[in-house]
């Protein structure tokens, strides 16, 4: 049952990010959000208080059920959205944006959601979504079509990723 709870938590928390980052993020918390999407911004961003938040709230999801007998699915719950932040330090902070250059990578399995990342980042819209996300075709094209990469390069060097256009 725990392992059960821990993967539909990890697999819900993709609609959950899609909401925060669309309606809070893109929305009312913009003003810590528009750090993220400033070119060059090096270091501790505003927008890195949103991961600061969500992991107290993590530790305090955890707290109450370890704690509170009655509350104790909330363990799994927390250790799967855990993995899920992780998975999106990895992915996002690390893989995509190289906001730590001594542990950047480069993985061909990833380059999709980095394809769609940079959609997000042109146009400043969706994909919303960072796991899972989904791309409207009509974004597709007009980012096939710009040769602007708001990555920094890896060190070996990259040029745009691009979301494949389908015909």
């Amino acid at each position: 049952m725990t392992l059960l709870v821990a993967g539909a938590t990890f697999v819900l928390m993709e609609p959950a990010t899609y909401a925060m980052h669309r309606w809070v993020m893109h929305g009312r918390g913009r003003a810590l959000h528009l750090s993220h999407h400033r070119r060059g911004s090096e270091g501790f961003e505003l927008n890195d208080w949103y991961p600061v938040l969500f992991a107290a709230l993590g530790m305090l999801t955890f707290a109450a059920g370890a704690s509170i007998g009655q509350l104790h699915l909330l363990v799994p719950v927390s250790l799967g959205s855990a993995a899920y932040g992780a998975a999106y330090l990895v992915v996002h902070d690390l893989y995509i944006h190289r906001r730590v250059p001594a542990l950047s990578f480069e993985w061909a399995p990833l380059d999709r959601l980095k394809a769609a990342h940079r959609v997000h980042h042109l146009f400043n819209g969706e994909p919303y979504g960072m796991l899972f996300p989904v791309v409207p075709a009509e974004l597709r094209r007009r980012a096939a079509a710009s040769p602007d990469d708001p990555f920094p390069p890896s060190r070996r060097g990259s040029r745009p990723p691009q979301v494949p256009v389908e015909a």
